[in-house]
């Protein structure tokens, strides 16, 4: 690591953020505060509602037109929030946004009817900013915006990294992911949707059978407030076990062109936005090229020693809208292209024999793709109808090669996953009546694949330049199947206080025909207006990794795939949840859980304690049954203070228990069994004389270590391999997990002109975690090995204008 770099780095920095804002200028930069007011449930615009800026100096509000529009002119650059009222309406208050002398800010407001007695002269507010963009959604559940994306210290805009600091969620394998473990649960069963369909893993250096990464492929300038879910969900969502990220686009501005460009460490960002038609149609586009082999040159290995990786994406979304406003339509899509090269040691008499990475020259790569269209239609003031039609593609590659003393290649394992997808849906929502709506939709995804996965056994694992040449193909499999999904929900507020959300949902694979029939139930009872107490129940049933189906084996003469016939994976979510948000939006919530699985692969060996979802990826290479069973319970705990008055925290504590039994039915701990997962963010901002504001923050993350099974050493060093000692299998624990990182970033506004210099660093006490344990058959011990994840400074510039 070259420390005289980012010394020098610190002192620009230092120079730039404490100098420039001495410079004052008197003119108070002011900017345009735009958008939309609609019915949450049946997206029918409100005319006549009222839109206030929150806080100003000078009263600056105004009325939305008969197409819901409004507009506030002359709004003093910096935080603000916005405030929206409508009779009959809960108030909407807006989480405080950063306004910019360079880009206008549009804000689409759905609000939420109220039932409210006759004697009821206003309907006072609630002050849950990032409640759920999805309003079925009960528990478990919160929104975030683009911005929360980028001020989470070294989040650097990854959906995954922000996640961590939020109750029962924890990182993956190592740093270098973003993964994440929900409740104890394996990252395997996360769901990702895009403007209401299910999208194939959208991050880059993606592999087999997980659904996290290295960076995300998703844009932040191209997001919109989006939800997260960690259980419980309503039914409309399929295909999961855990969580879900339910992401939305934002539109461009349709009346004025604005353009950003950021240069950074991870590499260069260009959007640009803007009408194709004025006040009709618009265009936004980003577009990404990491250069992340700059910062190996500089000594900074984000993944890893002797790790080489680059990236690049696109995301883009066009919208249109018709004359009289009741039909739109998008155009979206997203993309991404990333690699990584493992490399070995260079001199061969410096390789470590009981190190395989020593000796080995790798390459993999993940490269993806999804592209829709969207219809939606509002049908009258009491329904509306979405469909959209999309294709999606995933192509995961690996080539293993070992060398010899004198550098010659030997290939060990070729992978190819190569998954490609029609998808369509069609949501149908109406309201019944006062406090009562209807929900139902299909899903249906065309699925074409081709899987190969090749090896070559090594005869010892003390020398890795010893080959088998017996080549096998464990993977194999072409051709296309189907899955669907359909689903019906009714939610219905009984009083003032009571609502009650019913429903169904129905998920089912062609390739086998198994089924899995959800039921949903939800319950909230508002205690007063800031506090409610829900309960909820769900079933979720998600398929195994399309490549797992076809495992191949060879007995005779005859090539069979003895886990073609696997039943879907089976969950049982009971979540009960207290919420309360205080007049100085100040958030407590405390929810407890209890989540049953069932239906998990396991080997058909009293003797294996093998279970699928022990791995946050992979899938099972081997013959396996679905009878393995979960077991995870415990309790989140949350305190955030919304970004008000210049100032935002969040606290987060979980403690939990996860076990599982396979098919010995004997209980143990699971590998995410770390018994609990704790945060501390913080962030303060100071605001200077020239409307430039400085913003700092750190975020403190300590958990449980996870799992792993002691090794027998008389045992192992007899068969030359590692043998869990009998008896005390996943019993052991790795140190704690402990990790600081911080930001600190300063903004400026000229005329037309924004600026942002921000620094992320992740690990700022460069502490490193232990990340996977190893077994070292030459020296006849375990390897704790803490892999990648130290000092990692991001510095970047970004201009809009």
């Amino acid at each position: 690591m070259n420390m005289n770099i980012v010394k020098n780095g610190f002192l620009h920095l230092a120079f730039f953020i404490f100098c420039v804002p001495l410079i004052s200028n008197a003119q108070i930069k002011i900017q345009i505060i735009k958008g939309t007011v609609r019915d949450k449930t049946t997206k029918s615009p409100l005319a006549f509602a009222t839109v206030n800026v929150e806080k100003s100096e000078k009263q600056i509000g105004t009325v939305t037109d008969e197409n819901g529009n409004f507009i506030l002119k002359g709004v003093p650059v910096g935080r603000q929030s916005i405030r929206c009222t409508y009779l009959g309406y809960a108030t909407f208050l807006s989480e405080e946004f950063i306004l910019t002398s360079a880009k206008e800010t549009v804000i689409n407001i759905e609000l939420q009817e109220e039932i409210q007695s006759l004697a009821a002269v206003e309907v006072v507010a609630s002050q849950n900013t990032n409640a759920p963009v999805n309003e079925s959604a009960l528990v478990s559940t919160r929104s975030f915006s683009a911005e929360e994306t980028e001020r989470m210290p070294a989040g650097v805009n990854d959906l995954g990294r922000m996640a961590i600091s939020y109750p029962g969620v924890t990182r993956g394998g190592d740093d270098t992911e973003n993964d994440i473990i929900i409740r104890g649960n394996s990252s395997f069963g996360m769901l990702w949707r895009l403007e209401g369909i299910d999208i194939p893993n959208p991050n880059h250096f993606a592999r087999p059978g997980t659904s996290g990464g290295g960076v995300t492929v998703f844009s932040a300038q191209l997001l919109s407030r989006s939800d997260f879910s960690t259980g419980g969900m309503s039914a409309e969502y399929g295909n999961a076990l855990s969580g879900t990220f339910d992401v939305h686009f934002r539109k461009g501005n349709m009346e004025k062109r604005e353009h950003r460009v950021k240069i950074g460490l991870l590499g260069l960002d260009f959007a640009t936005e803007g009408p194709i038609k004025s006040q009709q149609a618009s265009y936004l586009i980003n577009y990404r090229y990491s250069t992340l082999g700059l910062l190996n040159k500089m000594g900074f290995h984000l993944i890893g020693e002797r790790v080489s990786n680059d990236f690049q994406d696109l995301c883009f979304n066009l919208a249109y809208q018709s004359k009289d406003k009741k039909t739109f339509y998008t155009l979206f899509g997203m993309g991404g292209l990333s690699v990584e090269n493992y490399t070995p040691v260079v001199d061969p008499l410096e390789r470590n024999p009981g190190n395989a990475n020593h000796w080995e020259d790798r390459i993999q790569g993940s490269n993806m793709g999804a592209a829709g269209f969207t219809l939606t239609r509002l049908i009258n003031k009491s329904s509306f109808i979405k469909a959209v039609l999309s294709v999606n593609s995933s192509h995961i590659f690996r080539q293993y090669d070992t060398l010899s003393l004198k550098d010659e290649r030997y290939r060990y394992n070729t992978q190819k996953y190569l998954e490609d997808r029609i998808s369509t849906s069609v949501t149908y929502q109406k309201k019944l009546s006062d406090g009562t709506t209807w929900k139902s939709g299909i899903m249906f995804h065309q699925i074409f694949f081709d899987y190969n996965v090749e090896t070559a056994p090594r005869r010892s694992l003390s020398d890795v330049t010893q080959q088998i040449n017996n080549r096998k193909n464990t993977v194999f499999g072409n051709g296309s199947t189907q899955q669907g999904q359909i689903y019906t929900q009714i939610s219905k507020r009984l009083t003032e206080k009571v609502t009650l959300q019913t429903g169904l949902h129905y998920l089912h694979f062609f390739l086998n025909n198994t089924s899995s029939i959800e039921p949903r139930a939800a319950i909230s009872y508002k205690i007063s207006q800031n506090q409610t107490l829900n309960l909820a129940f769900s079933r979720l049933g998600k398929m195994l990794p399309l490549a797992s189906y076809f495992y191949s084996q060879k007995i005779g003469n005859e090539i069979v795939q003895p886990n073609k016939d696997l039943k879907l994976i089976q969950a049982n979510h009971l979540i009960l949840s207290y919420q309360t948000v205080s007049k100085s939006q100040i958030k407590f919530s405390l929810e407890g859980y209890l989540q049953t699985l069932g239906k998990v692969p396991v080997e058909l060996n009293t003797e294996s304690l093998y279970w699928m979802l022990n791995n946050q990826d992979q899938f099972p290479e081997f013959s396996v049954v679905s009878k393995g069973r979960g077991l995870n319970y415990g309790l989140d705990a949350l305190v955030e203070k919304f970004f008000s008055n210049k100032i935002y925290f969040l606290v987060t504590a979980s403690t939990f228990r996860s076990q599982y039994s396979p098919f010995n039915q004997q209980w143990y701990n699971s590998k995410f069994n770390t018994r609990f997962t704790s945060s501390l963010t913080f962030g303060k901002e100071f605001t200077f004389k020239n409307q430039s504001t400085l913003q700092g923050g750190f975020r403190v993350l300590y958990n449980g270590g996870f799992r792993y099974s002691p090794y027998d050493p008389v045992l192992s060093a007899k068969t030359g391999q590692y043998v869990p000692l009998e008896g005390k299998e996943w019993t052991s624990q790795v140190t704690p997990y402990f990790r600081i990182d911080s930001r600190i970033a300063y903004r400026f506004n000229k005329k037309g002109f924004f600026g942002n210099l921000s620094l992320d660093i992740q690990n700022v006490t460069n502490h490193r975690n232990i990340s996977f344990v190893s077994y070292d058959a030459v020296a006849n011990k375990l390897n704790f090995t803490r892999f990648g994840g130290g000092f990692i400074p991001v510095l970047s510039f970004q201009m809009d204008f």
